[in-house]
């Protein structure tokens, strides 16, 4: 087994950054936002069938996606990476479903 410089050999072994900085912030922490942390929500997805759990529509439902929108809102970016690996989730349990509908579904209203 070859062994990289800078990485532990436990199981959740992190990798070491140049200067030892390892899973540290990227940035000064920031204790203001704690109030902006998202709440718990009912509207969930219900797998494999991919419905909200808190009022049955197809998931990412409209109340879901507004608390998205405010829970990544300075964040656009991780929201579309986020909601892109939900559509490979979703794609693999919905095979019976059109590439083009999953993707306006999960994707098309971040425009």
């Amino acid at each position: 087994m070859r062994r990289l410089p800078g990485v532990v050999g436990t199981a959740h072994a992190v990798p070491l950054l140049p200067g030892g900085l390892g899973d540290q912030p990227a940035g000064p922490v920031d204790d203001r936002g704690a109030a902006r942390r998202p709440r718990m929500t009912t509207h969930g997805p219900v797998l494999p069938i991919w419905s909200c759990g808190g009022c049955d529509a197809p998931w990412p439902c409209r109340t879901r996606q507004r608390e998205l929108r405010a829970e990544f809102d300075d964040a656009p970016i991780s929201l579309a990476i986020y909601l892109g690996a939900q559509l490979v989730r979703a794609s693999e349990d919905l095979t019976w479903a059109p590439a083009g509908a999953l993707h306006r579904r999960f994707l098309g209203w971040l425009r």
